[in-house]
């Protein structure tokens, strides 16, 4: 898996919304895509089909 260009586009964003934004609203954008991820990726729904 080529992973270059998801880097180099992740860091031109980050950049981007630093130069506009406030860096502790990206540092929560941050914390919450990851909270995000971690619940979603629980293994108690894996497997399981929705009804």
């Amino acid at each position: 898996m080529n992973l270059n260009k998801l880097m180099t586009i992740s860091v031109g964003a980050v950049i981007a919304c630093s130069i506009t934004m406030n860096l502790n609203e990206i540092h929560t954008w941050i914390w919450r895509a990851q909270s995000k991820l971690i619940y979603e990726s629980r293994t108690e729904t894996w497997g399981i089909t929705p009804v």
